[in-house]
Order: structure tokens, then C-alpha cells, then sequence
């Protein structure tokens, strides 16, 4: 995983700096690096993503379904974030993943061919988890 991190500064800078780099860790930990089982220590009860996809749900579950169906899609996962911000209790990324794609994806039938998508997360934590969710993503030409 390749990073390039900044902090904004100013009120909640501790807190900032602590939830981006639990921000850095999930991300290596669990998004790129497929270890579900620790999906619940970054992850809160309560968690809600503002921008599930259709059909899917929105609650931690939810989450952690769209997190086994990326690494069932994607072989040779990588993700590099491009940014990294966090004040307070939120935090902004923006990334790029690619990977192989060699399973269904967002309703796409697999190609075999590499595959990449730009996406930029804000992410809403409390008690050292992420609470709130809200994404957009585009595909890489």
C-alpha cells in the first residue's frame, strides 16, 4: 500500500491524527489486505454507510459483505491512497484500488483484465471506530 498523508490542523488535531491513522490501518489490514476477522475492531455497531449501493444494505454487515465480495472480485487487490486528511472526528480519503478482475463486481460480470477505481471516502468516527460512511467512486480508464 502506497501512502501519501497529510493532517489538517487545528481543533481535534490529536483525535484527527489518531482516527487517520486507524483510517491507514484498516485499509491495509482489512480492505487490501483481506483480513476479515478484524473488520469489528475498526468497524462500529451502529455503522452506517450514507452511500451503499443499491440493494445492499447499509449497516456494518452490509459493509463487511461489499468488503468479501471486493476481495472475491479482485485478485492481486492493491490500494494506493492518494490523500489522507483528518480533523476531529472525520477523516478524507482518496484512493485508487486496482486489481484483476476475476469476479462479479457492482454487477459486472468478470473480464480477467486489470481493473482500477478512483474513490474518494469521508468517514465519521467514535470511540475509535468508523460510525458513518460516505463514498463515491469512479472507474480509471
Amino acid at each position: 500500500m502506497k501512502v501519501v498523508q497529510f493532517l489538517m490542523g487545528g481543533h481535534g488535531m490529536t483525535e484527527g491524527r489518531d482516527n487517520v491513522s486507524r483510517t491507514l490501518d484498516f485499509v491495509r489490514k482489512v480492505q487490501e489486505g483481506g483480513c476479515l476477522e478484524l473488520f469489528d475492531d475498526f468497524v462500529h455497531p451502529d455503522f452506517r454507510n450514507h452511500t451503499a449501493e443499491p440493494g445492499g444494505a447499509a449497516d456494518r454487515e452490509g459493509a463487511r459483505a461489499t468488503m468479501a465480495a471486493l476481495h472475491a472480485a479482485l485478485e492481486d487487490l492493491s490500494i494506493e491512497i492518494v490523500h489522507c486528511f483528518g480533523q476531529g472526528d472525520l477523516v478524507a480519503t482518496t484512493k485508487v484500488v486496482r486489481g484483476r478482475h476475476v469476479g462479479n463486481w457492482l454487477g459486472q460480470a468478470p473480464t480477467g483484465k486489470r481493473v482500477g477505481l478512483r474513490i474518494m471516502d469521508f468517514l465519521r468516527f467514535t470511540d475509535g471506530r468508523i460510525i458513518e460512511h460516505w463514498s463515491t467512486h469512479t472507474p480509471l480508464d
